[in-house]
């Protein structure tokens, strides 16, 4: 079982005082703010295959958001390793450091910058998520290992052999779609409380990760709050499960872009990698390691001005 809050509801997350410290916020005592409980791991048993491996992780995942990947890819490697301080040589305590994956590419895409490009994150969906083969990843079994046979022997949708399930015509179609999805537009950009926040978000350490510009290879500006980096965002986070370079408590920046959309939902939006989080207040609660000093400035902050900073990040 990971080490996480998220997956074991009786665990008390660690610096579960702090979150509780801000006059009315939720609690995170390993139960969801709000008083709901926080996300519950799958259950390992009833599979049909027999017990689980000793060594079993079980890491809750949400889809992340398909906005505005086409702009993120082309992001320069350059422009992305330009902000990488691994060592943290300027004190600031912020060590980005970039994710590198099968063939020492750049990974960019994914919680923790797993896949370098948009093929490749949609191969790996198709994969691991719907257990279909595509021509990027032409083996029909999934993620079915070489220890389960039967798995990999059992029937599929290849019309013939080696031939992908996913025709390349339609692998094709959707990887266009995913490149062609652009950020909504900004809100109220102009608002003085929106201006306010903005200062405010630079000014409490948040856009040392958060990166509010970054440049396509056409020089283009765009503005999705990531630095597309690896960041420790501390044990409450955790889910012990390390892919390629990232460790269990790391995870790429999430962009910003779309969040003001994705929390005006009905309900308020599923926020990190597993969903715990119902609004950007509680994102922010749930920051540790590296985020841990701009968290505790946010929880230092004068209720107007606090108000002011979530009325910026509703305005992305």
């Amino acid at each position: 079982m990971a080490r996480s809050c998220s997956l074991s509801p009786r665990r008390a997350c660690r610096g579960g005082a702090a979150r509780a410290a801000l006059a009315g916020a939720p609690r995170h005592h390993g139960r969801r703010a709000g008083g709901g409980a926080a996300p519950a791991a799958p259950p390992a048993g009833g599979t049909g295959h027999g017990p689980p491996d000793p060594g079993l992780r079980l890491s809750l995942r949400l889809s992340p958001p398909l906005l505005g990947l086409g702009l993120l890819e082309q992001v320069p490697e350059a422009e992305i390793l330009a902000a990488a301080d691994p060592q943290d040589r300027d004190g600031d305590g912020i060590r980005g450091r970039p994710n590198r994956v099968a063939g020492g590419r750049l990974g960019r895409f994914g919680w923790k910058a797993t896949e370098p490009d948009l093929p490749e994150q949609a191969a790996a969906a198709f994969a691991l998520d719907l257990g279909l083969s595509t021509p990027p990843r032409p083996d029909p079994w999934g993620d079915c290992t070489p220890a389960q046979p039967a798995c990999r022997q059992a029937p599929h949708g290849g019309a013939a052999p080696h031939q992908p399930e996913v025709a390349p015509a339609l692998f094709a179609l959707t990887v266009f779609y995913a490149r062609n999805l652009a950020p909504p537009p900004r809100r109220a950009v102009e608002a003085p409380g929106v201006r306010q926040g903005e200062a405010l978000f630079g000014a409490l350490g948040c856009a040392a990760c958060h990166r509010p510009r970054l440049a396509t290879a056409g020089g283009a500006p765009i503005a999705p709050y990531t630095d597309l980096l690896l960041h420790d965002m501390g044990e409450g986070l955790a889910d012990g499960h390390a892919e390629w370079q990232a460790g269990g408590q790391d995870w790429r920046t999430a962009p910003l872009w779309g969040l003001g959309t994705a929390t005006a939902r009905p309900g308020g939006a599923g926020l990190l990698h597993d969903g715990r989080a119902r609004s950007a207040l509680e994102a922010i609660l749930w920051h540790g390691g590296e985020a841990l000093q701009a968290r505790d400035r946010v929880l230092g902050l004068r209720a107007e001005d606090r108000a002011a900073l979530l009325t910026f990040l509703d305005s992305l």
